[in-house]
């Protein structure tokens, strides 16, 4: 299947209904993961695993870093009269690794020790654990028995979780040393129905969240660590860490042919997927193995052509409880190729301390550990490494500076010239910016930005310093690749490339607006065998979001470019109309203010009919005023050329840390309701002033 034909991308093939379908689709839709990438025997996450096991067998697929010792060292306010800071380092250990037969071996025994817990076919196993090798493994422990995983986000506070186990009912939890002491708390309040804990973790990580949940009162749950679990033991029992478990699977390989999967059916559910609760409380999307094959499918359709087995290695850091992270890990390492788990607070060396006896003065960031030459990120993480890396730009001399700025402008100028790089291109990155890409492991050729927009000169920026930046654009209701650019089509910025060939996309026609199917326009449906079964136990708001004939509805505006590529250009809910009549989006106004150094996170207010926009901040450092942010912002409106509809002209400073005030979802959304609610006293006060 050829992924242009004629110049395009995608065609509209239902001229009546604005209907557009990717090219390697007008025959069909994709329905699982396709030769010549892949021999997938069924329409399963366990057969998906199992061709992968069959394929590559001793081949590394799962890496990992252990923690050998957690360092905490008291530093000084930076003002007098504060309360001193602990900063925390972490002593690891170079990469260990699990070829794909072991992996397989592993998940298949967990999968077993699951189901002699009592937990059968069509029962739920919940996950609620930092992104790890035990979470994957665990998840396909339960593909092969039919089990349907229900997944949270590990930084989600006791009343997030506590909904999702009254809602769901799972049978038996999945946890580790970050999210024990939720569980803990919620266990002690005497949640029934759940037959076992199952934990992963050193003994002197998790030992005081199990001697609390060993002291439940009437406990009627098991605990048992995960590497006990795969051992087939029904009883309590402490883990023996997975070095020594591993050892342990070279003994006993053999006894896997011996276990019987349980396949799933394509229309069965692998996953309900709570969303992070931007607007209210957490919903459950229910996606089919049907769907997250589809979706990979799609991923390895329209990218498996730039994939190296032999070569490449994929940074897994996000969380797996996003479907952004599960399906590109999923697709990258059924591919073939190395899937290195890290750990977001260790992703740069100032968080890793030095191992003892290695020499060195400074520890060594998973980033450069492990070297990646894939990584997936969202638009907050592009942020920081961008500002980071200028930061570091900024340290030298004037003319250093200045020939890093004339290389970046150049770099830009000859592939928007010629649409490719060339030996001049690749003369400047080795001469000019090796240095600042060593800083992401000095290894990457490709990484992908999704989640939510981001900034034209973030991308800019990045995908001439770093490497080709591919843009997506997905939900978790479509399994996370409803499109995606290619290479092929050069560094382009403002869109996010065809729809995925699992996937066909209508535009309807937003009320009110220019945005109609006639101008290639309007609100983007999904259809097709990734999108959702629905919403978990939510019927009512599975209406309001699926039609009777299998149109699922983004709420997103987009367009679709001459060439089938589509550009994304808010929510429909963030589209406001101001009292002089003219439109603005604020998720891309937003977007475009991130990238001041001066701002960490912004939420623009504003509602229909008023009169100016109006943001509330939180700086990028502290004692920040909001006249100097008013300044900042309205600089960079300049700067960027956004219209005087699109400037911030009231700014409201609340430098507390966003992401444990509950301003912030767990995938790093901002809660406009919240941030709304807690300022609504002051945003309404100052908008009498205009």
């Amino acid at each position: 299947m050829e992924p242009v034909v004629n110049g395009k991308y995608a065609v509209e093939y239902d001229e009546v209904d604005h209907i557009y379908r990717n090219v390697m689709a007008t025959g069909g839709l994709l329905k699982k993961p396709m030769p010549p990438h892949y021999d997938v025997k069924g329409g399963s996450m366990a057969h998906l695993f199992e061709f992968m096991a069959d394929k590559y067998e001793d081949k590394d697929a799962v890496g990992w870093r252990d923690v050998i010792k957690i360092h905490k060292v008291e530093k000084k306010a930076a003002n007098a009269g504060d309360k001193p800071k602990t900063w925390i380092t972490y002593e690891l250990t170079d990469y260990n690794w699990m070829s794909y037969r072991m992996a397989k071996t592993y998940s298949d025994r967990v999968g077993l020790g699951i189901k002699n817990l009592g937990v059968n076919k069509g029962d739920f196993v919940m996950i609620f654990a930092s992104t790890c090798p035990e979470w994957f493994l665990a998840a396909h422990g339960c593909f092969s028995q039919s089990i349907t995983i229900v997944t949270a986000y590990d930084s989600m506070d006791d009343k997030s979780i506590q909904f999702i186990l009254d809602q769901s009912q799972p049978k038996a939890i999945f946890a580790d040393s970050t999210t024990l002491p939720v569980v803990a708390k919620l266990m002690q309040k005497g949640n029934t129905g759940i037959k076992a804990i199952i934990y992963t973790g050193q003994d002197w990580e998790v030992s005081d969240n199990i001697k609390k949940l060993e002291g439940v009162e009437g406990r009627d749950f098991k605990l048992i660590h995960i590497d006990e679990l795969k051992r087939n033991k029904g009883a309590d029992a402490p883990g023996k860490g997975k070095a020594e478990a591993d050892e342990e699977d070279t003994e006993v390989e053999g006894e896997a042919s011996t276990i019987e999967t349980v396949y799933p059916e394509a229309d069965d559910v692998a996953c309900i997927m709570y969303t992070s609760g931007s607007t209210g409380t957490p919903k459950g999307a229910q996606l089919t193995h049907g769907n997250l094959m589809s979706a990979i499918g799609s991923a390895s359709a329209m990218e498996g052509d730039l994939l190296n087995k032999d070569e490449d290695v994929i940074i897994s850091y996000l969380p797996l409880a996003h479907v952004l992270e599960f399906v590109i890990s999923h697709f990258v390492v059924s591919m073939g190729c190395r899937l290195g788990f890290a750990r977001a607070r260790t992703l740069m060396d100032d968080a890793v301390a030095p191992t003892a006896g290695s020499g060195r003065t400074k520890g060594l960031g998973d980033l450069k550990a492990l070297r990646p030459t894939l990584m997936a990120g969202v638009p907050t993480i592009w942020e920081r490494i961008r500002k980071g890396m200028l930061a570091e730009v900024n340290k030298l001399s004037f003319p250093f500076r200045t020939l890093f700025f004339a290389a970046l402008n150049t770099k830009w100028a000859i592939v928007q010239a010629t649409g490719s790089e060339n030996f001049v291109t690749n003369m400047i990155d080795k001469a000019v910016f090796a240095k600042a890409r060593e800083l992401v492991g000095g290894r990457l050729r490709l990484t992908l930005t999704g989640g939510a927009g981001i900034s034209d000169e973030t991308h800019r920026f990045l995908s001439m310093v770093m490497c080709y930046v591919i843009s997506g654009y997905g939900l978790t209701e479509v399994c996370g690749v409803a499109a995606v650019t290619m290479p092929r089509m050069g560094h382009r910025l403002r869109t996010v490339g065809p729809p995925a060939p699992g996937l066909e996309l209508k535009l309807v026609n937003v009320p009110d607006t220019e945005y109609t199917g006639d101008n290639g326009s309007g609100e983007i449906w999904f259809r097709g065998p990734a999108v959702m079964k629905g919403y978990f136990k939510l019927e009512e708001e599975t209406k309001k979001v699926m039609t009777g004939d299998g149109w699922f509805k983004t709420g997103d505006i987009g367009t679709v470019n001459p060439d089938g590529t589509i550009s994304i250009k808010d929510r429909v809910k963030n589209l406001v109309k101001l009292s002089h009549g003219e439109y603005v989006a604020l998720e891309k106004c937003e977007a475009v203010y991130r990238d001041a150094k001066e701002i960490k996170s912004i939420c623009i207010v504003a509602d229909s009919g008023c009169p100016v926009l109006l943001a509330v901040v939180e700086p990028s450092h502290s004692g920040a005023t909001d006249k100097e942010i008013l300044e900042v912002l309205k600089n960079q409106a300049k700067a960027s050329g956004l219209s005087k509809s699109e400037t911030v002209m009231g700014v409201i400073v609340d430098d507390e840390d966003w992401t444990t005030n509950g301003f912030m979802t767990s995938s790093s959304k901002v809660k406009r309701r919240e941030i709304r609610k807690a300022h609504d006293k002051q945003i309404t006060e100052m908008w009498k002033k205009f």
